[in-house]
């Protein structure tokens, strides 16, 4: 990370403190004389304690300050480093910093709670139930005044400027032993701010005007103070609390926006990017679980893809949905075998690089139209290819036709797309390829087949044999392409009929009754 020295984000969180304290110290002057009570004893011990809180201030707000930069000093110190890892504690404390550096501010106005009642016993030897109101009542409402405050916005300005740079990765709920409030616990601070401290100091206003006319402080001269503390307090409390609906809401409707968003891109199928984390809350926890949904689905993609790669899509999906299991099951399909002409001769006449970059141009222009046309590659053999059709589905009549109409359709294809191919390596000055090809339709074992700890599923029988041995004919006859009966008289049902440049009746290798044969022009 790059090295930088104290940053604005300091500044910042000290002009946030100083803000929310001075606006507390804003309001309990404009309230503190009107609150206060009119005995003669109550405005003896205010006129003292105008001399005491200056020196108060000097140590108590200095002094918590001074706590407050202790304890965010690990993180100054991290970011002046640059390190890469921040450790724990850096962690902790951004996570912890609002809470804590709110409460040292609470604590340097409750403290005062208990410090002007003590001074006044000690200077008047006693203290009075009228002092409440301005010992207590007063300064207890601007406690939470610039408590709240300080932390609605030092979470902001946390979430904003530090998290990203310690947390660029999320996972805020993960880090242990920290301070922090939830969702239902923020929006309980934020109503402390904006609800119940401007209502307890109007009732506190209200009242202590009753108590002075009861007092028999005369109507005209409690209406008219009464009326500018109001108003100076409404102005601030309605500027404060836009101010603060503004942040929180934003706080909460960015994340589920985000969020929404990032759902709405998976659903698109877009799995580049998540959301950023703000938060070990509710909030924070659900960005994370987006997060790790969508790295959980690009690592399953990229899974996919590479199994795609190695297992033909159909088998691939069979085997993750569980519906393949070792063994096999008999099926009528038709089967194409499909072998590179000469392949042995260039081999011998060019360097294996190349041997193999042929192989793979030529088998990914037939495999390519091989899933157009709706086939199942099985296998590679050396340079021979090995495509079933008719394989996946229901099984019946109508089915082996489709499937010997589609397997024909493709061998035709396949010659189409070898001119494709051997007319752009003569462009590029290479020799041309050729190719065999066989087509059988009949029973085979299709399944999982192998020992339990490596298998693949490939298709066997009589079948794959005899389009085996046609594709090997092909030389012999002196065709490209050779089917059987069996494969023709099922495409000629389905409407389908090639033109036939030559047929005959051979006895293969390794059956004892011919086949049929035809050769397609």
């Amino acid at each position: 990370m790059k090295r930088e020295p104290v940053g604005a984000w300091l500044f910042l969180a000290g002009l946030v403190a100083l803000f929310a304290n001075a606006l507390a110290i804003f309001t309990t002057a404009r309230t503190f004389g009107v609150m206060g009570s009119v005995s003669e004893f109550a405005m003896q011990v205010r006129d003292a304690d105008r001399s005491l809180i200056v020196y108060y201030n000097l140590v108590a707000f200095p002094g918590t300050t001074g706590l407050a930069v202790w304890y965010v000093w690990p993180i100054v110190v991290y970011l002046r480093r640059g390190a890469i890892v921040p450790s724990l504690v850096v962690q902790r404390r951004v996570i912890s910093a609002p809470l804590v550096v709110a409460g040292l501010g609470l604590a340097a106005w409750l403290i005062g709670c208990a410090f002007f009642p003590l001074a006044t016993i000690v200077r008047f030897g006693h203290w009075s139930p009228d002092l409440m109101s301005q010992h207590v009542l007063s300064p207890l409402v601007s406690a939470f005044l610039a408590a709240t405050t300080t932390y609605l916005l030092l979470d902001w300005l946390v979430q904003a400027r530090l998290v990203p740079r310690v947390f660029p990765e999320g996972r805020l709920a993960a880090v242990p032993g920290v301070l922090a409030l939830g969702v239902r616990a923020r929006l309980l601070v934020f109503l402390v701010a904006v609800a119940f401290t401007p209502l307890f100091t109007m009732l506190g206003l209200v009242r202590a005007a009753v108590v002075r006319i009861n007092a028999g402080v005369p109507l005209g001269a409690v209406v008219p103070v009464l009326a500018h503390a109001s108003g100076t307090t409404f102005v601030v409390y309605v500027a404060l609390g836009v101010g603060l609906t503004l942040l929180v809401a934003r706080g909460l409707t960015r994340p589920l926006a985000e969020m929404a968003a990032a759902l709405r891109r998976v659903q698109a199928g877009e799995l580049r990017s998540g959301v950023r984390v703000t938060s070990n809350d509710e909030l924070g926890i659900l960005e994370d679980g987006v997060n790790a949904l969508v790295t959980s689905l690009r690592e399953k993609e990229h899974i996919l893809k590479t199994f795609g790669r190695v297992v033909e899509p159909p088998v691939r999906d069979q085997l993750l949905r569980g519906t393949l299991q070792l063994g096999g099951e008999v099926r009528t399909a038709s089967v194409l075998f499909c072998d590179m002409r000469g392949f042995t001769g260039i081999a011998e006449r060019t360097p294996p690089t190349q041997v193999v970059s042929t192989l793979n141009e030529f088998f990914t222009a037939m495999t390519t139209w091989v899933r157009q046309s709706g086939g199942f590659v099985d296998k590679f053999i050396g340079d021979a290819l090995l495509v079933v059709f008719g394989l996946f589905g229901p099984d019946g009549s109508g089915r082996h036709a489709e499937a010997a109409t589609a397997a024909l359709r493709c061998a035709l294809g396949m010659r189409e797309r070898l001119a494709e191919l051997n007319a752009a390596r003569a462009a590029a000055g290479e020799a041309a390829l050729g190719m065999t090809v066989g087509v059988h339709t009949g029973e085979l074992v299709a399944g999982i087949i192998g020992a339990h700890d490596r298998h693949e599923y490939t298709v066997i029988g009589d079948t794959v044999n005899v389009a085996a041995r046609l594709q090997e004919l092909c030389k012999q006859q002196g065709h490209d392409l050779l089917i059987s009966e069996t494969t023709y008289e099922l495409a000629r049902a389905s409407g389908y009929a090639p033109r036939i440049a030559a047929e005959s009746s051979v006895t293969l290798r390794g059956r004892s009754e011919p086949v049929r044969i035809f050769g397609i022009a």
